[in-house]
């Protein structure tokens, strides 16, 4: 290796990626609002307990987005940060 990429390697490193697919979902009772895992939310349509009003609700009939984190990590696998990649419904 040149003594030019052994500089751009030492100093530079790979950025990683890692996505989750979220819900935003809303309390029909209080209108707090939530974050889940959409698997959680969407796939095993489940049931909550508001932690405001104690209203219990279905997670999949009160969503109001569902979107596409992507975080990129370090090399020590620690996050660098966060942004919405894709708007889902």
């Amino acid at each position: 290796m040149n003594a030019d990429c052994q500089k751009l390697t030492k100093g530079a490193f790979m950025s990683k990626k890692a996505w989750l697919d979220v819900s935003i979902f809303q309390c029909p009772g209080c209108g707090r609002y939530y974050v889940d895992a959409s698997w959680y939310a969407v796939e095993l349509e489940s049931d909550i307990e508001c932690g405001s009003c104690h209203k219990v609700f279905n997670t999949k009939r009160q969503i109001t987005d569902r979107v596409m984190l992507e975080f990129k990590i370090d090399e020590k696998g620690k996050m660098l940060e966060a942004e919405v990649t894709n708007h889902i419904i």
